[in-house]
């Protein structure tokens, strides 16, 4: 199951610091939001005085953006290699899987990733988690649209792109919606969502509802 600790045997005390910082940073932003969460609030849960996160980042832009690209970028580089192995628009239904293990390691971004779509478009936090989230869902666009398009006239083609885009969306909606039921889940079944026996369940699950959406 994935998993890792930031902290490893080469890493220096002001990298581990860093990490730190991130650590405190995404869980707060996720549950308090960009605005809601202050650089003095970060320090305190850190245990470094304020000043001391300016020896790590310029400022909180640069911390959230930090926070951002940790859990993004290699959701980024995951839909690159699927662009450049798949073959056919069926291939994809391992995605979203993939997507649940990378998120695994930072489950509270599928709650900072809703709060920035339904949020303050004005925000200076939400508009750059809709940035990252833009740049992932253009790239899942392009790649699927190679596959789900045909040479057929123009109106079937926005039709077949609408298509594309819903369920891509759908996509995206039961991974992170996974991990927004931890409440729900405790609830129901009594049990831990984030358990490597669940995780593999929804994975299991992800797999199958994916295929009959590419292939309906």
């Amino acid at each position: 199951m994935p998993g890792h600790d930031n902290q490893t045997p080469r890493e220096t005390k002001g990298q581990r610091t860093a990490n730190r910082i991130v650590d405190v940073a995404e869980e707060l932003f996720a549950t308090r939001g960009y605005d809601g969460t202050s650089l003095r609030q970060i320090a305190e849960l850190a245990g470094i005085a304020q000043p001391g996160l300016y020896n790590h980042f310029a400022g909180k832009e640069a911390l959230y953006e930090a926070v951002l690209f940790r859990a993004l970028n290699p959701m980024a580089e995951a839909l690159t290699r699927h662009m450049s192995a798949a073959s056919s628009l069926h291939e994809y239904t391992d995605l979203p899987a993939v997507m649940t293990d990378l998120l695994y390691d930072h489950p509270r971004m599928a709650g900072l990733f809703q709060r920035a779509l339904q949020g303050d478009t004005a925000s200076i936090g939400n508009q750059m988690v809709y940035a990252w989230l833009e740049k992932l869902f253009d790239q899942g666009m392009q790649s699927m649209t190679i596959y789900g398009e045909s040479d057929s006239p123009a109106p079937d083609k926005q039709q077949a792109r609408a298509d594309l885009a819903i369920n891509l969306i759908a996509m995206f909606n039961l991974t992170t919606g996974y991990f927004l039921s931890e409440r729900v889940f405790a609830s129901l079944a009594e049990g831990d969502l984030l358990d490597p026996e669940n995780v593999a369940r929804q994975k299991n699950l992800l797999r199958k509802v994916i295929r009959a959406m590419l292939v309906s």
